[in-house]
């Protein structure tokens, strides 16, 4: 058991060493070929780096050119831009004048419409103050009439029972005198207190017309005024209006400045646009003549460089086959290397089974000797021990063993397989095998 643990840890090691040098040959190959590829890269730069200075002068003055071109249309849009705001501004000014004159309007005439609404209700009022002042007096007039004519019945009463007395007193002649002269007494009371009445209720009604009239001229007086403030705010609204409307006409020519002013920049920056365009043309000419001249120190240069490109593909070609021959070596040592690790390992068994072999013929020689000391006791229970030893070591091998020492040996090789990254069902009693593989390397191509 311990060879075949030996044996195995000696192939795991064989097995990363493998894996190491493989690796370690991937990324040098990976190196050299990114330090070629950066050496190609650099050379193509410096190539582009050559420019005829003519070329770099018809490029520059085709930039400005058109930096010039761009910033003509960017004035002119921002002249336009410019006009179309302060358009925009007028209309939005004169729209707010329409809409304050609008409100206005509609304020004084919802103004306008209380005032009458007010004076309407003043004079209903009035009229209905009159009406009731009226009806009062007449009712108080009424009042006092018919108290005065149930006066002059109380008066008449006593007046008749005192004259029904005397009657049956006195004679028939004295009682009608009597009765006459009573009777004259008492209408004369009655008519007395209903002229007096009569000339309260006048004075009354003199009061009331009095405070009436009063009422009267203090509502006309509140009109003229009324009317008066109306007035005033009507000539003050008129002034308003009158200032607002100079103040939009004078925004409108102030608009109407600026989008002449705007239309006079836009004409200048076209007729600017029109000289540089007429410049650019003859400059493009010009740099139409000179890259006609460039195009064929270009196709000279282009041939030469050409030229260079095939010596250096050359040369590459060269170093990779160098690059091929050294990795070719490289594998070759390796191989070397492993191969010469397995016939270590190889011998390392053999000397592994040669002790293994002596160290039983020493232990076959002990047993024996010990058999033999065994025979020559005779104690029965030794007897049965060593009896029942030669039974099991008669057995025949591993092949004749008990189930429970190859169920023993089978979980050992399983623990071996899964420590050193055996897979399932591997016999790792076998020696492993190797097999390397070049790796794949792009072709180098300088015209790429």
């Amino acid at each position: 058991m311990s060879g075949i643990s030996s044996l195995v840890r000696t192939s795991s090691k064989l097995i990363r060493c493998g894996q190491t040098s493989a690796r370690r040959s991937v990324y040098t190959t990976a190196v050299r070929l990114g330090e070629d590829k950066k050496q190609k890269d650099l050379d193509m730069a410096s190539m582009a780096k050559k420019i005829d200075p003519k070329e770099a002068a018809a490029r520059k003055a085709a930039e400005e050119a058109t930096k010039r071109a761009l910033a003509a249309k960017a004035a002119r849009e921002a002249a336009e831009k410019k006009a179309l705001e302060e358009k925009a501004a007028a209309e939005k000014a004169a729209k707010l004048a329409a809409q304050q004159e609008q409100a206005k309007k509609a304020a004084e005439k919802a103004a306008a419409d209380k005032k009458a609404a007010d004076a309407a209700a003043a004079k209903a009022a009035k009229e209905a103050a009159e009406k009731a002042a009226a009806k009062a007096a007449e009712k108080k007039a009424a009042d006092a009439a018919e108290k005065a004519k149930k006066a002059a019945g109380k008066a008449r009463e006593p007046v008749q029972q005192k004259s029904a007395e005397q009657d049956a007193k006195t004679s028939a002649s004295g009682r009608v005198q009597t009765a006459d002269s009573l009777g004259s007494r008492s209408e004369g009371a009655a008519k007395k207190a209903a002229a007096e009445a009569t000339a309260a209720a006048a004075a009354r009604k003199a009061q009331e017309d009095a405070a009436a009239e009063k009422a009267s001229k203090e509502a006309a007086a509140k009109k003229a005024a009324t009317e008066a403030a109306a007035k005033k705010a009507a000539l003050e609204a008129a002034a308003k209006k009158a200032a607002q409307e100079a103040s939009v006409k004078r925004a409108a020519e102030e608009a109407a400045a600026k989008k002449a002013a705007a239309e006079a920049a836009a004409k200048k920056a076209a007729e600017e646009a029109a000289a540089k365009k007429a410049a650019e043309e003859a400059a493009a000419k010009k740099a139409a003549a000179e890259a006609a001249a460039k195009k064929a120190a270009e196709e000279a240069a282009a041939k030469k460089a050409a030229e260079e490109a095939a010596a250096k593909k050359a040369a590459e070609e060269a170093a990779a086959k160098k690059a091929a021959e050294e990795a070719a070596a490289r594998k070759a040592a390796e191989d070397a290397a492993a191969k010469k690790a397995v016939e270590e390992a190889a011998a390392k068994k053999a000397a592994e089974e040669v002790a293994a072999k002596k160290a039983a013929e020493e232990a076959a020689a002990q047993k024996a000797a010990e058999e033999e000391a065994i025979r020559n006791m005779q104690d029965p229970i030794q007897s049965l021990f060593l009896s029942s030893i030669r039974s099991a070591s008669s057995a025949g091998g591993l092949e004749n063993a008990s189930p429970e020492i190859k169920a023993e040996l089978e979980s050992e090789l399983e623990r071996l397989a899964k420590q050193y990254g055996g897979q399932a069902g591997a016999n790792m009693t076998d020696f492993p095998t190797f097999q390397f593989t070049d790796p794949d390397v792009d072709p180098i191509n300088v015209s790429e």
